[in-house]
């Protein structure tokens, strides 16, 4: 972000000088959530309707990190970051999720019946056959990194969903990534009919529920939607890099309230650019059935008390696309320029505190103290 010219547009916007910006990011610096001056334009806390003490709600990158390390317990994180082991769970639960078609694991992992894909040669004979059009992503990563939708195989190039051909060569070398741990070929999923009017477009856009998970129950206190534009085959934002969009959510009716293009002053958008339909209102289908499904999972992923899940509305229902830790949960506070920490926040944290510290109390007093 090119910091002086941001100021300058927020000055042309809003009226507020540069110096009155500059004094309020570095306050916010210095303060208690730690806001970094480029989140304080990316995020709309320089919007002048907002208070003192609304600006004092806004969380920084850090203190998102700081939370996801507090309240995920790491021997927990395989649970959600292992794309195998997080569908072995939900298969076994009867939850709905992306079929699984293949798995490539050079030691033999993974979810049920799948086709088990062991060598380069599996995955080139594989391609040959396989059931497109079919969604292929990491069994380890995030941020839609490595992730493709693919359409067809010529023996030489990969055909994607986005048009573009990759030779196979290239196609194949994130499999090979260590971190990755190999790559799961799933069914693709399509949009239900009223999100595909919406944008254009078959490509899946997930809504992202971050999850507070506290006595057994479950806050979904923040959603947002990711909205594809264009030919673009993954829902990815990226600041808005790939022109996709991010729309702010009403998580008691499932509405878009807010949109955005880009972070920043300016960003907002009210209409989608392709097809030209509203935003602003649209009511995402099925929304209290995918409340309860996101709600009913988040029970059975203990040690993971901030659970960031993606859910995809089809034509047969809410879908359990991931669950993710390491989210950055500030994000969401440039769609709509409200801060993440109100009053509901505080509470479910304070309630996730003093079950922290109650199991640290149990272990260091021993089972056998009662």
């Amino acid at each position: 972000m090119n910091l002086l010219a941001t100021a300058k547009a927020v000055r042309n916007l809003t009226g507020k000088t540069l110096g009155r910006q500059l004094r309020e990011a570095i306050a916010l610096r210095l303060g208690k959530q730690r806001i970094g001056i480029s989140e304080y334009f990316e995020y709309g806390i320089w919007d002048p309707k907002l208070t003192a003490e609304q600006r004092a709600a806004f969380i920084s990158w850090r203190t998102s990190a700081e939370l996801d390390r507090r309240f995920n317990s790491d021997h927990a994180r395989v649970l959600a970051n292992d794309k195998l082991i997080n569908y072995i769970i939900l298969d076994s639960l009867g939850f709905p999720f992306p079929r699984p078609l293949a798995t490539y694991s050079v030691s033999g992992r993974r979810i049920a019946k799948e086709t088990l894909l062991k060598s380069r040669g599996d995955v080139f004979q594989y391609l040959q056959t396989a059931p497109y059009p079919l969604f292929v992503k990491p069994i380890s990563a995030g941020y839609g990194r490595g992730a493709a939708g693919l359409a067809g195989f010529d023996g030489e190039q990969v055909r994607l969903l986005d048009g573009n051909r990759v030779e196979f060569d290239k196609f194949f070398a994130p499999f090979d990534f260590l971190p990755f741990q190999g790559m799961l070929f799933q069914e693709c999923a399509e949009s239900h009919p009223a999100i595909r009017e919406l944008t254009g477009s078959a490509a899946i856009c997930c809504i992202r529920m971050i999850c507070i998970v506290a006595r057994c129950e479950t806050l979904v206190h923040t959603a947002f939607f990711k909205i594809v534009t264009g030919h673009n085959m993954l829902d990815n934002f990226s600041h808005g890099d790939y022109g996709n969009l991010l729309a702010a959510l009403d998580t008691e009716r499932g509405v878009i309230t807010h949109a955005i293009r880009r972070m920043g002053p300016q960003g907002a958008i009210d209409r989608h650019p392709d097809t030209g339909k509203s935003l602003i209102g649209f009511e995402i289908p099925l929304w209290s059935e995918a409340i309860a499904l996101a709600k009913e999972a988040s029970r059975h992923f203990p040690g993971l008390g901030i659970q960031n899940w993606d859910v995809a509305i089809t034509p047969q229902g809410p879908l359990l696309i991931e669950l993710n830790t390491e989210s950055e949960l500030a994000v969401p506070q440039a769609i709509s320029h409200r801060g993440l920490m109100d009053a509901r926040l505080v509470e479910a944290l304070q309630i996730l505190e003093a079950e922290r510290q109650a199991i640290f109390e149990a272990m260091r007093l021993g089972w056998h103290s009662k």
